[in-house]
């Protein structure tokens, strides 16, 4: 049985509350923008429930684990082509093995799951040290960045309360969304706000200060891109302050 859902996470569950509901033989979940129809299928479009919504979620740490609910939102925030049956997979398993689910690599799907949810923790441990601020008008800072992964959600509240009353904006170029903060108030948002084009005169005179810092601290004779890459890949140079020209 095919279930097509609108692509937010409350509609994931709510495809897997069904799923759970109708007990077919077989499930396969995708979102409806991305789903290849056939004259063989005849697809079920699920509709957002909440209630629907809420009941599945908050069964996960109840009947599994804190650390399966993780897992389960880290998984789809990878948007990796399979992570909607992934999840419903590790969930049918994970509501008979409990949490031990979890541990229960030697299984290859969920092996991958927990290969995803690892992977989305990376880049957002990577992230809460790469993310560079410019200061864009006066007291209003901007990051703009393209991570591999949706995980604007996960990396935003550490900048407010590292920046506290600081208003910013982050925002994931490749998907448009922002994460807006207002010095009191996190909002994430597909509705982009105008980005200004130049940058403050004093952030520009740090933006030199660094990249000068930068470049007479390292070792011309010792340059190596490749072994740099290895630890940081090059896809996320050209946002970094200090490797721009």
């Amino acid at each position: 049985m095919i279930f097509l859902y609108d692509g937010s996470f409350e509609g994931l569950l709510t495809c897997i509350f069904e799923a759970f509901s109708k007990k077919p033989e077989s499930v396969f979940i995708s979102k409806k923008d991305t789903y290849q129809p056939n004259f063989l299928e005849e697809p079920v479009i699920v509709k957002t429930n909440m209630e629907k919504f809420q009941r599945v979620y908050s069964s996960i740490p109840a009947k599994i684990s804190k650390h399966a609910a993780e897992i389960v939102y880290r998984a789809w925030l990878s948007e990796d082509e399979n992570a909607e049956n992934l999840i419903y997979y590790f969930l049918k398993l994970g509501y008979r093995m409990g949490g031990s689910v979890c541990d229960y690599i030697q299984d290859p799907y969920i092996n991958e799951i927990v290969r995803l949810n690892r992977k989305v923790g990376l880049e957002t441990h990577r992230f809460l040290g790469l993310l560079r601020f410019q200061e864009i008008e006066d007291g209003l800072f901007y990051a703009g960045y393209e991570p591999d992964h949706n995980i604007t959600v996960l990396i935003a509240p550490h900048f407010t309360r590292r920046l506290s009353d600081q208003p910013f904006i982050i925002h994931d170029k490749k998907r448009n969304i922002c994460a807006v903060y207002d010095g009191r108030e996190l909002v994430l948002t597909d509705k982009v706000p105008k980005i200004p084009v130049n940058v403050t005169a004093a952030e520009d005179e740090f933006a030199s200060l660094w990249k000068t810092f930068f470049r007479t601290i390292a070792i011309k004779e010792r340059k190596n891109l490749r072994t740099q890459a290895n630890f940081l890949p090059g896809r996320y140079w050209k946002n970094l302050t200090e490797m721009k020209e």
